[in-house]
């Protein structure tokens, strides 16, 4: 078999699993390394060989990518369960919609036209082509679950032990066979009570490092709806669950117990100094109903592009408060982003918020331009900072939206200019909630404000796809902390992160425990299946902490290190695709998983030239 050629992007395109082969064996043959990269939705040098670099990656290292690789097979009967189906798919087809660049618009059903602006550097997907529509489409037929997202190729989603939000359902059940290429080039197909149990459960969660996955066979269920809400509220006045577990008068369920009770649920913690919100999205699982009123979800109800521009501007800002001159090609670059038609609407919404007139000064300049008028008063002793903070920022976000190049250049280099973001950065830590609430809205004096939705599976579940990763690029740690129902873990959790958030009881150290951004929670099903899954053998309760990543600072070394050390005592696990520790040969992640090693079997046998092993799992697995 021809060896395919690599492309101008310093990548292999193979068309055929022969062609898959084809390449693993002549990596073998050579020494090379490969590695097979699929919607880069993971941590980059998680996915990449040591050295790529595009055009210029050297000959020895083979990156391929399955963009050519992506087909759904027909639907069968499973015989194992009469009545059910099976799928099978080549790994390189997408979930859901494939990354692109800004995100895309809303899409509901099967449209002519996707709406999007530019594809990502190696995807050309939609919706159309993706698994879940064509499952949907033609068959009737859904995986059972989703992630957040559903960017991701099948076998990316796999390999790092992705999972979606519920403890009822798993797509890790749905997997019914694997065919995967080892070292050699040689493939073959895998199942739990094949002459193979051990590779089949090892190269599901494999990392990439047990084989090449070509093709994925899911049992897969009739196609669904569903239907939910998202309330937005103080977290003391939450309808749906005593997150702290001190309101027991109101009777309401734990949060343990309303997620193992709700089949599909997300909550948005801001856990920040005198705000403490939660933004709680939650579903049930529905029959299909061609007829129904479908009202999708919206995570950002109002301009949602020009929204999470202006959001991006602020948090660009908060990361160069020291030194704004620096976020100036940041702003500049992301201006670019939005739609135009969005600014006069994104403006007035902002004006909403805009400071009520003093009644001790002139109403004219302060009904002009209130912000302004609030700054000059906050200036002469006339204002409170919580007032000056908000307007500040709302008056800074109108600036970079519609301003020009020019005009921010030169803005920027005034002379009061750096002091005027400093002297902000000092009121943020202790009015953080003045500038959060601009976004992060809920009913009067913090009751839930409630937005009802009805979706169909495919599109709901993955309820972040709304989320831009060029406006809004953010990183992510994800820890999986074990529990068994009534063993009290997830409380335990909420309590060591409300200790640990509450710092020193100060606002500056309240901000540097909680960081600027919200952290996600959310709970998966127990994997009984592979073993590298981080849901190995019980449920999990996930915690998901967010970096805003431009952001010039490092995480890894200055803030995801500090939730890491507070959870250490709850034995959390990590998820593959996220950030991870620093490798320590005294608490090594691998000392978490119970078959840890014989899944290092299976790797050094089906791998035997360490054809897929890279320099940054050798650290972080110790291999």
């Amino acid at each position: 078999m021809s060896l395919p050629e690599r492309s101008v992007d310093g990548c292999y395109h193979p068309a055929t699993e022969a062609e898959l082969c084809a390449l693993v064996a002549e990596a073998h043959r050579n020494g090379w390394q490969l590695r097979v990269m699929g919607s880069s939705h993971s941590v980059w040098r998680a996915i990449v060989t040591d050295h790529f670099d595009g055009p210029r990656t050297p000959a020895g290292e083979v990156a391929v990518v399955l963009d050519r690789y992506t087909r759904v097979f027909e639907a069968r009967e499973d015989p194992a369960r009469p009545g059910e189906k099976l799928v099978e798919v080549q790994a390189g087809c997408h979930v859901g919609i494939s990354p692109r660049r800004p995100a895309q618009a809303r899409v509901i059903e099967q449209p002519a036209d996707s709406d999007i602006y530019e594809p990502s550097p190696w995807h050309d997907g939609s919706w159309e082509k993706s698994l879940t529509s064509i499952l949907h489409h033609r068959d009737g037929l859904a995986l059972p679950d989703l992630g957040g997202i559903s960017h991701q190729t099948v076998a990316g989603f796999l390999s790092t032990g992705s999972a979606g939000g519920t403890v009822k359902w798993s797509v890790h059940e749905a997997i019914v066979a694997l065919r995967v290429i080892d070292g050699t080039g040689q493939a073959k197909t895998l199942t739990i009570d094949g002459d193979d149990p051990d590779w089949f459960r090892a190269a599901g969660v494999g990392l990439g490092l047990c084989g090449v996955i070509s093709t994925v066979t899911f049992r897969v269920v009739p196609t669904f709806d569903v239907v939910g809400r998202e309330a937005a509220s103080t977290v003391m006045k939450s309808p749906d669950c005593d997150f702290y577990a001190n309101r027991p008068h109101e009777r309401l369920p734990s949060l343990e117990q309303f997620l193992l009770d709700t089949d599909y649920v997300r909550i948005m913690w801001w856990p920040q100094y005198d705000f403490d919100r939660l933004v709680t999205w939650q579903a049930t699982r529905a029959p299909f109903e061609p007829r129904r009123d479908i009202e999708p979800y919206r995570e950002i109800a109002r301009f949602p592009i020009a929204s999470q521009v202006g959001i991006s501007v602020i948090y660009t800002l908060m990361a160069y408060m020291e030194d704004p001159s620096r976020a100036l090609g940041e702003l500049t670059r992301l201006r670019k982003a939005v739609r135009r038609g969005e600014h006069p609407g994104l403006v007035e919404w902002l004006r909403k918020w805009a400071p009520p007139p003093d009644p001790a000064q002139p109403y004219p300049p302060q009904e002009k331009n209130p912000w302004l008028s609030a700054f000059l008063e906050f200036l002469k002793g006339d204002r409170h900072s919580p007032v000056t903070l908000g307007a500040a920022w709302i008056r800074l976000v109108e600036l970079f939206v519609t301003g020009t190049d020019e005009v921010l250049a030169t803005v920027v280099q005034l002379p009061f200019f750096s002091p005027l973001m400093r002297a902000l950065g000092q009121l943020i830590p202790a009015n953080i909630s003045t500038l959060y609430a601009l976004f992060i809205e809920t009913g009067p004096g913090g009751a839930p404000k409630v937005q009802h939705f009805a979706d169909r599976g495919f599109l709901g579940l993955p309820m972040d796809n709304q989320m831009d990763d060029i406006i809004l690029p953010t990183w992510f740690t994800e820890l999986w902390v074990p529990f068994t129902p009534g063993d009290g873990r997830v409380q335990q959790t909420i309590a060591t992160l409300r200790k640990h958030f509450d710092a020193d009881g100060t606002p500056q150290g309240a901000y540097e425990a909680t960081g600027a951004f919200a952290f996600e929670l959310y709970a998966g099903r127990k994997d009984e299946t592979f073993f590298l899954s981080p849901a190995t053998g019980q449920h999990v309760f996930r915690v998901d902490a967010f970096w805003f990543a431009k952001n010039p600072a490092d995480p890894v070394t200055t803030f995801f290190p500090k939730l890491w050390n507070v959870l250490e005592p709850l034995g959390f696990r990590l998820h593959w695709g996220k950030f991870l520790p620093q490798p320590n040969s005294s608490n090594p992640l691998t000392a978490r998983y119970p078959e840890w090693l014989r899944w290092k079997a299976v790797r050094e046998r089906v791998d035997p030239a360490n054809v897929f092993l890279t320099s940054y799992w050798k650290q972080h697995l110790g291999l």
